[in-house]
Parts: structure tokens; sequence; C-alpha cells
């Protein structure tokens, strides 16, 4: 486990800068003085999150915690299924699911989260309201795998997938076998020629990976940007100023977007 020691006045952005990385529980520790700690996990290699996360908060001190494996893994008493819409469910593994037209299976492991951060679940909302039935998807940043392996298994589409996390690869395995479908691993250039990219993922990495997100799809392919704040929109879109915006979606501070490459 991490342990972030953080003012209190910046503790809820961090905690908000923690989900969107895919963490699966947060716990508040109460410190001395106007400070608090939270604690989380998130797997074994996690030096780029830090990196990130430092960056964020120049004034955070992190350091590790050792924890007993069976008080880390309390938090999965509490999970529960997200809602993405009317028809489509996401649903932790071992959690008995909703009558749904379509239920994705989740097993987040250590070190992603279960799809119900609000950045995950307006980027698919999006992908699903404009992704075309047999379409090849590109899911950059896929943590564990649940917006391709969503849209695999509700559209019939051909996906791959790519994360930096050490570890992704076999957590969107295990996801892909729960729901029944086949992702691929690109490793590659990612000039694949897709018809849709999912790019789920911070801000300042929207902004620096824009070319190889653009490069991904056809000339008329779909971008689906998430992972930004509100405020932060406007200076991402300038790095996709050759796309036209198709449609936009908001909740609890975060933004998501939809556009097409012209």
């Amino acid at each position: 486990m991490l342990d972030f020691l953080i003012a209190t006045a910046e503790s809820e952005l961090l905690a908000d800068l923690l989900w969107s990385l895919g963490v699966v529980a947060v716990e508040e520790l109460e410190e001395v003085g106007d400070f608090v700690t939270l604690r989380t996990s998130m797997g074994e290699d996690h030096s780029f999150s830090r990196e990130l996360i430092q960056a964020a908060f120049p004034d955070v001190s992190i350091s590790v915690a050792h924890i007993e494996r069976s008080v880390a893994d309390t938090w999965r008493i509490h999970a529960s299924p997200t809602w993405i819409n009317e028809h489509v469910v996401l649903c932790p593994a071992w959690v008995t699911s909703p009558v749904a037209t379509h239920v994705i299976r989740i097993e987040p492991a250590d070190t992603f989260g279960l799809g119900n951060h609000t950045t995950t679940v307006l980027a698919l909302r999006l992908g699903l309201r404009h992704c075309q039935t047999d379409s090849l998807v590109f899911d950059f940043g896929c943590g564990s795998g649940v917006l391709a392996i969503a849209v695999t298994k509700i559209l019939n589409c051909q996906s791959f997938v790519f994360d930096i996390a050490h570890n992704a690869q076999e957590v969107v395995r295990i996801n892909s076998e729960l729901n029944g479908v086949n992702t691929t691993w690109d490793s590659g250039s990612h000039q694949l020629n897709a018809d849709l990219v999912f790019a789920n993922i911070l801000a300042p990495v929207l902004i620096a990976e824009s070319d190889t997100i653009k490069d991904s799809i056809h000339e008329t392919g779909l971008i689906v940007l998430s992972g930004m704040r509100d405020d932060q929109v406007e200076q991402v879109l300038l790095s996709y100023s050759n796309c036209i915006e198709l449609e936009r979606d908001s909740g609890d501070g975060w933004t998501a977007v939809v556009l097409r490459k012209t």
C-alpha cells in the first residue's frame, strides 16, 4: 500500500486523482495538524503513477505501508455494480449481477479500478453511442480493459489494447476470459488504422500522446477522450485541432469528448 501525506485542503483533489488513476479504494487517516494520509494500493510497479502525483502535488509525502492481504482486500466487501446506461452494467467479478441486457464482469486485481469512476462511465457511455458494430477499436491506456471488452462484447468489435502498467496485459486477459471475448495486446507502433480509439488517461498524457492517439485511427476515425477535469478540456483540445467535436458528456467535475479526425 502507498501512503500519501498531504494538507487537508488538497486531500479531496488528490483523492480525485487517485480514483482517476484506477485505484479500487482510498482510506483517509487523520494526522496531526491540518494534514491527512490517503492510503491506497497501486500494484507493485507504481513508479509512473507516483511521478504523476508528485508532479501534480509537489508537497505530498509518499511512503510504503506493509498491510496484511486480508486487511487490504476489505474493500471487496463493499464493491457494487455500476450502471453505464439502462442496458449496460459493470459488475465486480465476485458480486451477484443485477438483471441487465449486457453485464460486463471486471476483476481489477490490485492496480486497476472497477470501471465505476466517472471518467470510465463517461467514456464508455459515449463510446457505445458512437461506435459502430464490427468496428476495429483501440483502448490506449486500457487498465483492466473494461472499455475494449465492453464494446467487443456488446458491439462485436475487434479490439486492441495497451497500457504501460506492468500487469495490465495479464489483467486484461483475465477480464477478457471472464466476458468470453478476445482482445489483442498491441505493443508496437499503435498505427492500427482503427475506427475508434479510447484514451481514458490524465490530461497531461492526453496532450503528450496526442500524436500517438490520432495516428492509431484512420483518416476519419473517432477519438473518445476522457480523464479531463472540466477546466482542462479546452487546453487538451488544442492538441486535437485537426479534429471536430461530435459530443461531450460531463459529471462530477469530469468531462469526456468524442472527436472525429478530419
